[in-house]
């Protein structure tokens, strides 16, 4: 007897949500808040930690068994997207990187890919890298687990310092079923709400190097879906693959999507609400501007060769050099800049 399509039970698309932390387990607003702001039911939150000295895994854990009180100073605007706290106990499993190595391989391209065994309903699963990868490293963490498991629909990809709205991950789902590759949102800044960061994403001048964030709404389309909210649907994960690991922080949402491009994978954005609590997890301006420069040296050598971005990246950090209206973090990475171009020519 044939089946008729109104009795076969409706398939929520399975979603995985992927923080990545480093001594920031204070500021997991994000890790409670999908759970109290997802709507689809077949979804899980998979927390990376790049070997924090703050014991972040063991209070997250305490957390999730209702141990530890986290408390967040919200704004007003965005509180109810924080509260009530949700309810606990909530499921979770704790894994390690070392532990996944004995796990059973899966065939495929790469061995590295492992098959984590998780039995039961886990909403939460915490994960020890046992090492500091960086943004990218930690995101590749969760996506070899994700892809290990064979289940995924959709991989959302959060900086751990968002806090998002109730509607927020069926919206960005509906979007990403509409226009399938990555997905971006409306990323709005925590501390002024009626402020947006970026719609969706950016762009990135193939020419001159240099990438800005899409902070008005133009019909152009995007180039680049900003890192901290990127869903990606489980075709683009076959075949993309991984962050680029040689990028530490910062610029890796931008080369992998130079990849995307080149493979004809569309980037959009969905009008779903991210509130980004900007600079949460890395306050040191220096260091932020020695990693851009960094790795924009790398992913445009890497993807373009050696082109007029030289020249036009080099005057813009000559600018910085000279200007005295520039901070003098961004003044000394501009300087040490050239050191990394150069070794990078060289190659």
């Amino acid at each position: 007897m044939s089946t008729s399509p109104q009795n076969v039970p409706h398939r929520h698309p399975k979603v995985y949500i992927v923080l990545v932390n480093w001594n920031c387990w204070q500021i997991h607003s994000s890790v409670s808040n999908p759970f109290t702001a997802a709507i689809i039911s077949n979804y899980q939150v998979i927390v990376v930690d790049n070997d924090s000295s703050d014991d972040s895994l063991a209070k997250i854990s305490a957390w999730a068994n209702g141990d530890l009180c986290s408390w967040t100073n919200a704004p007003d605007e965005v509180r109810p997207y924080s509260f009530p706290p949700v309810s606990k106990p909530i499921r979770h499993s704790a894994l390690s990187l070392h532990q996944s190595k004995s796990s059973e391989p899966v065939t495929g391209d790469d061995s590295t890919f492992l098959r984590l065994s998780i039995h039961g309903p886990y909403p939460l699963v915490l994960i020890q890298s046992g090492t500091n990868a960086g943004f990218g490293g930690g995101n590749n963490v969760a996506m070899t687990f994700i892809a290990s498991r064979g289940d995924a629909d959709y991989v959302w990809l959060l900086n751990n310092d968002t806090v998002i709205e109730p509607q927020s991950i069926s919206a960005m789902v509906a979007t990403a079923q509409t226009a399938p590759g990555i997905v971006g949102s409306i990323v709005r800044y925590y501390l002024q709400p009626e402020k947006v960061q970026a719609y969706g994403g950016g762009y990135v001048s193939y020419l001159t190097g240099s990438a800005r964030l899409a902070s008005k709404r133009k019909q152009k389309p995007l180039n680049f879906i900003f890192g901290a909210s990127f869903m990606i649907d489980r075709s683009t994960l076959q075949q993309l693959g991984l962050f680029d690991e040689n990028i530490f922080m910062y610029f890796e949402e931008v080369e992998y999507c130079i990849r995307a491009r080149q493979r004809g994978i569309l980037m959009t954005f969905s009008h779903a609400n991210v509130f980004h609590k900007v600079g949460a997890s890395s306050r040191n301006s220096y260091f932020k501007w020695k990693h851009i420069y960094r790795n924009r040296v790398y992913t445009m050598r890497k993807h373009f060769g050696i082109g007029l971005w030289v020249l036009f990246t080099s005057l813009n950090w000559l600018t910085n050099i000279v200007s005295p209206f520039v901070d003098s973090d961004k003044r000394r990475a501009s300087r040490e800049a050239f050191g990394y171009l150069l070794e990078s020519l060289r190659k």
